[in-house]
């Protein structure tokens, strides 16, 4: 299938890890341009990630760091998603995809000790930002939706799911989360 991302630029954000190189290497086989920074030319699409961290860190006093470490990587892809909306808007197309934890629907959408509780809240923000992008760039072809990683996913189940959402066949689905955790997790919404 043909997802009409030859030409476009797309930019993927976050850590520099297995999932970020799955969904630069899908993209670009799709034949999107790949930039590296927010000056690279007008940008189509922004996929953005955090950090996967594993373990309990909410009631612990030492993961403070932790805390703002996850907050610092939300905020700067607020900021990325801010500065690219504008051109997205003025052209009529374009596409944002937020990576985050299933965590966040469900908290046993996790492989067995690898919740990621951190990133549930950190999801849960930015799927809120998602929906506020949606509803002000739907109307200009503007989209952003979320894929919630969890279970055994791999970085290719993820990518995937990313390109998909970064499509020509995406552009009324907006506002939009889907789950690919392979059938792990109790969540109903």
């Amino acid at each position: 299938m043909d997802l009409g991302l030859n030409g476009r630029t797309a930019l993927v954000v976050g850590p520099d890890d297995d999932i970020a190189a799955a969904c630069r290497s899908v993209l670009a086989a799709e034949g999107a341009r790949i930039a590296t920074s927010l000056d690279d030319g007008a940008i189509d699409i922004v996929v953005a990630h955090a950090t996967q961290r594993h373990g309990s860190a909410v009631m612990a006093i030492e993961s403070a760091a932790e805390w703002h470490a996850a907050w610092d990587e939300v905020v700067a892809a607020l900021d990325v998603f801010g500065r690219a909306l504008p051109g997205m808007r003025q052209r009529g197309w374009g596409r944002f995809v937020w990576v985050g934890t299933a965590g966040s629907r469900s908290l046993d959408a996790e492989a067995p000790g690898q919740l990621d509780e951190v990133g549930a809240v950190t999801s849960l923000a930015m799927r809120a930002a998602q929906k506020v992008i949606a509803s002000e760039g739907g109307p200009e072809g503007v989209v952003a939706n979320s894929v919630l990683r969890g279970g055994a996913a791999t970085a290719d189940d993820v990518a995937s799911a990313v390109a998909y959402f970064c499509s020509q066949w995406c552009g009324y689905i907006t506002g939009a989360s889907v789950d690919v955790t392979g059938g792990v997790g109790s969540g109903m919404f």
